[in-house]
């Protein structure tokens, strides 16, 4: 009883803090469109180191620990990484200065879909091939512009039982630009006797958000572990650079657990 009522003391606590924090964030977004006026390189910057100092302040409230290691790419760079959870954002941002590309859904959702636009986030809508062209654009503008642009190869999050197969269409920019494509690979790990990190940590399948991140501010001894690799990969066939990619990160990654009776591939429905 007492353990359910520290952990829920916890969570309350964390959530009031995390969202004061969040205010401060949106109150700070105002100031990048006033210095785009001016300068967009410097206003890029500013929103980036904003986005940052917000990210390790929101992982510390949240008691997730970051262990980095690998070389860190430098802007202007592409970098690939495999999708886990919602907080994927927050621990790259962590760590690097970038933008994402991610699906347009996002920009429709209530509340956040504005932060996420003010983010700079470069939009793909995947069900139109134009939304796929006008993705390109977006993200060659960032790179012209001296920025890093990060995505997510697998289209999708998973429960980190393996990486799943890179889509190719999403390292069309860089085949175009012959610019080299950085790859990360990430997981997540907790000591907590009661939690696991593949369904309290990870993000995936028809999980709904709101109990999910409620729950993960209830427990300590949260773990992302993000490893940058020294390997990059470059060809003027997307495909060709997509299967590069999977190689490499599928050689780096250690999963975060077995797949025992169920196919795999497919997501784990510990949900019942």
């Amino acid at each position: 009883m007492l353990r359910f009522l520290l952990a829920h003391a916890r969570g309350i606590i964390r959530l009031v803090v995390g969202l004061a924090v969040l205010a401060v964030l949106v109150l700070g977004l105002f100031l990048p469109p006033l210095v785009r006026i001016a300068s967009s390189s410097a206003a890029d910057k500013l929103l980036l180191a904003m986005l940052g100092a917000w990210s390790r302040c929101t992982l510390l409230v949240m008691g997730v620990k970051v262990a980095s290691s690998g070389p860190k790419p430098t802007a202007p760079y592409l970098l690939a990484c495999n999708h886990l959870s919602y907080l994927d954002v927050m621990i790259l941002w962590s760590q690097v200065d970038g933008f994402f590309l991610g699906k347009s859904e996002l920009a429709k959702w209530p509340v956040m879909g504005p932060l996420i636009r003010a983010a700079g986030t470069v939009f793909i809508n995947r069900a139109q091939r134009r939304g796929v062209v006008e993705a390109i654009k977006g993200i060659t503008d960032k790179v012209n512009a001296g920025s890093g642009v990060i995505f997510f190869p697998e289209g999708t999050s998973s429960s980190g039982g393996e990486v799943r197969q890179f889509k190719s269409n999403m390292f069309q920019v860089a085949a175009q630009s012959e610019l080299p494509v950085h790859i990360a690979v990430l997981r997540y790990t907790t000591s907590s006797k009661h939690n696991y990190a593949e369904t309290d940590m990870a993000w995936w399948g028809e999980m709904t958000f709101p109990p999910h991140f409620y729950k993960l501010l209830t427990f300590d001894n949260k773990v992302a572990q993000l490893k940058f690799l020294e390997e990059t990969v470059s060809h003027a066939d997307r495909k060709d650079m997509a299967q590069q990619a999977e190689v490499l990160a599928v050689a780096a990654f250690e999963p975060m657990h077995q797949f025992d009776e169920i196919e795999r591939g497919r997501d784990v429905s510990f949900l019942g």
